[in-house]
């Protein structure tokens, strides 16, 4: 008995200094702030594996929602990430649903935002949640910035996001304005090149207008590992109403540090996939397709191909759609295939029609994927199974954008080519 007592002791002991040794890793991230950008950058810096201080300078976090009940009218439906997460766990909904989110925000009520946001928070043992406190002094070594708060606690941190309303951290770390010369201001989706949409982290609706952030756009405000929000200011307004977009930045912007810190590199050096797939990972709802809803069985397939701009998103009423009927014509898909699949230039050659059908569209997955006939039986026999095509499979039938864009990223697809920081597809 008394041999029992002591192999509990010791595998209680172990589990307990396991569970401090946990407890203790030192945080690699540093967020400042208390509303909902803020929460939503320090849990994705913490879900992307890296331990994580979020430092608050009153005691309520997220007082925006968790002290009042809100109502959110907002029709654009551009809910996802950690965001949509909430909703959904305020609903006890394990599955992701755009209407049920909609319903959630006419009545939000305060307990329930707390609830769902404490189970998300008490997750992550590598968070470290400090609350009425300041940065008093920051300064950066070379390697890390070392952080010492207002009860004299220090800190030595690789990234740090300030989240904060008043952004004064700059000015104590003594960093001045960056030279963003080159790197186009925020602007609407209407007005985005094919590079830009290849290179979206986040995106969010501003005055009934559709708006993307391009890692360019949102490493305007970072200097060696120091992210401010001064250059995406057009996120920035707090009210309610503008949680969805706020919140996308916050995600984008704790997976951007979280890359940084546990790669130990310089933002230079991020490869655009790897961060896209990071934040698509939890949810995040980059490509703002309005006919797309976050149910959909293919939703990330079409996330992935919309970041791969084959042909630039249709705009309507300040909104952006796939336009999932619309027929392809070959004209429009030529120049982005041939950069993609250099092969291609010949199938093009020899293949001269007006509008993609599906005997076209498999000839031209044959020839760039260098597959054989076994495609085409696959396609017809999952059609309505694994595809969830609606009809029947017919080779004379046109091709659908919804049906282009979600064979081809399960044949061929181009979000596995990698792209530059600037758009470019790289060789």
């Amino acid at each position: 008995m008394k041999y029992i007592y002591a192999l509990l002791y010791l595998f209680v002991l172990a589990a307990t200094q396991e569970a401090a040794a946990q407890k203790n890793k030192k945080p690699q991230v540093l967020v400042y702030g208390s509303d909902i950008l803020a929460y939503t950058a320090a849990l994705q810096s913490v879900q992307s594996g890296v331990p994580t201080l979020w430092v608050a300078d009153v005691d309520t976090l997220v007082p925006e929602f968790s002290t009042r009940a809100v109502r959110i009218d907002e029709p654009r439906d551009l809910d996802g990430g950690l965001w949509l997460h909430l909703l959904m766990d305020m609903a006890l909904s394990k599955k992701r649903d755009d209407s049920l989110a909609s319903v959630v925000k006419l009545d939000m009520n305060p307990r329930l935002f707390l609830n769902a946001m404490e189970r998300s928070l008490t997750k992550y043992p590598d968070l470290q949640i400090i609350r009425k406190q300041k940065l008093h002094a920051l300064k950066y070594d070379g390697k890390t910035w070392a952080v010492q708060l207002d009860n004299k606690q220090k800190y030595n941190v690789r990234c740090i996001i300030d989240a904060s309303a008043g952004q004064r951290l700059g000015a104590i770390a003594g960093i001045g304005g960056k030279d963003i010369s080159d790197v186009p201001a925020l602007t609407s989706l209407h007005e985005a090149s094919l590079e830009t949409l290849r290179t979206l982290v986040a995106a969010g609706s501003v005055d009934q207008e559709t708006y993307g952030i391009s890692l360019a756009q949102l490493l305007q405000g970072e200097q060696n590992g120091f992210f401010s929000l001064a250059e995406v200011k057009a996120f920035l307004d707090s009210t309610p109403a503008d949680a969805a977009r706020r919140s996308a930045l916050g995600q984008a912007l704790g997976a951007t540090a979280a890359y940084l810190a546990f790669f130990k590199t310089d933002a230079a050096k991020i490869d655009v996939r790897k961060l896209q797939s990071e934040l698509m990972t939890y949810g995040m709802r980059i490509m703002p397709y309005a006919d797309v809803k976050i149910d959909d069985p293919h939703y990330y397939a079409l996330q992935r191909f919309g970041l791969s701009a084959i042909f630039p998103l249709q705009g309507h009423d300040g909104q952006f759609l796939l336009e999932r009927e619309e027929t392809i014509s070959l004209q429009s898909i030529q120049p982005v295939f041939q950069r993609l699949y250099s092969r291609s230039q010949l199938w093009f050659a020899d293949n001269k029609g007006d509008l993609l059908k599906w005997d076209d569209f498999l000839s031209l997955l044959r020839f760039v994927g260098l597959r054989g006939e076994e495609v085409d039986r696959q396609v017809e026999k999952d059609w309505t199974t694994k595809l969830k095509f609606a009809g029947h499979f017919d080779r004379a039938a046109y091709v659908s954008r919804y049906q282009f864009a979600v064979v081809l990223d399960l044949y061929a697809s181009p979000y596995v080519k990698a792209v530059s920081q600037e758009g470019m597809f790289i060789n």
